[in-house]
């Protein structure tokens, strides 16, 4: 079933008990790191995955206004890792210290899981990817 889902949306997320589902990322470690090889390291780091080295494409920069769990606002750049294969998600190796679980899902079934401001990001990322959503994204927190 997961690979047939995968096919038809890529909707791959990973959760910490204490975090809301979410998308592989991170921030810059190195001062000459840049948004790319920051989100190819983050992919290897959070599921043991290398995704993304034939120069993805960006498919939407995403600005977080600062509020009550963000003290400063962040801009955050998504690139298009491409879609998993089955066997890809066979060799998902999650780090415990950030998550402990992943799960793919159509998108009516995240919607269902996810808050409204989480799933209006991956509503998003999912028309940018097919071509007919926004590339910029503003949210409150």
């Amino acid at each position: 079933m997961e690979r047939s889902l995968t096919r038809e949306f890529p909707g791959f997320q990973i959760q910490f008990t204490t975090n809301p589902l979410a998308s592989p990322g991170g921030n810059l470690d190195t001062p000459d790191e840049d948004p790319l090889q920051t989100a190819q390291r983050e992919a290897v780091e959070e599921t043991g995955l290398e995704l993304g080295l034939d120069a993805p494409k960006l498919l939407l920069t995403h600005f977080m206004h600062a509020g009550s769990r963000l003290p400063l606002s962040k801009i955050g750049l998504i690139f298009d890792g491409g879609r998993l294969t089955a066997e890809q998600l066979g060799r998902i190796r999650l780090d415990p210290a950030e998550h402990d679980m992943w799960a793919v899902h159509d998108l009516a079934t995240w919607q269902e899981l996810m808050a409204p401001l989480a799933f209006a990001r991956l509503d998003a990322i999912e028309r940018a990817r097919r071509g007919d959503g926004p590339t910029f994204l503003t949210t409150h927190t």
